[in-house]
């Protein structure tokens, strides 16, 4: 059955589902939600700058080096799981 020009002047447009920035279940997501507690660990205290920093530039490595079709290995995930306890995980 196919629809008239009234029933289609009459149906609404459907919503369209609204993605996430990153979904929280992939390593990806989970890297993301790792770099946001660590921009405001550093954002928010003076101490350790320089620690702090070389955390993240090692964070967006890792995120990098997963959208360019990598993988984590076992100490990789070791050391973001530490770096994850460190900021408040």
């Amino acid at each position: 059955m196919r629809p008239t020009k009234r029933t289609q002047a009459v149906k609404k447009p459907r919503k369209r589902a609204v993605k996430k920035a990153y979904d929280t279940k992939s390593p990806i997501g989970r890297l993301l939600k790792l770099k946001y507690r660590i921009n405001d660990a550093f954002n928010s205290r003076q101490e350790n700058m320089g620690e702090t920093k070389s955390d993240k530039t090692w964070v967006m490595e890792e995120i990098s080096n997963l959208r360019g079709g990598g993988w984590l290995s076992a100490t990789k995930m070791k050391v973001a799981n530490e770096l994850w306890s460190k900021y408040g995980g």
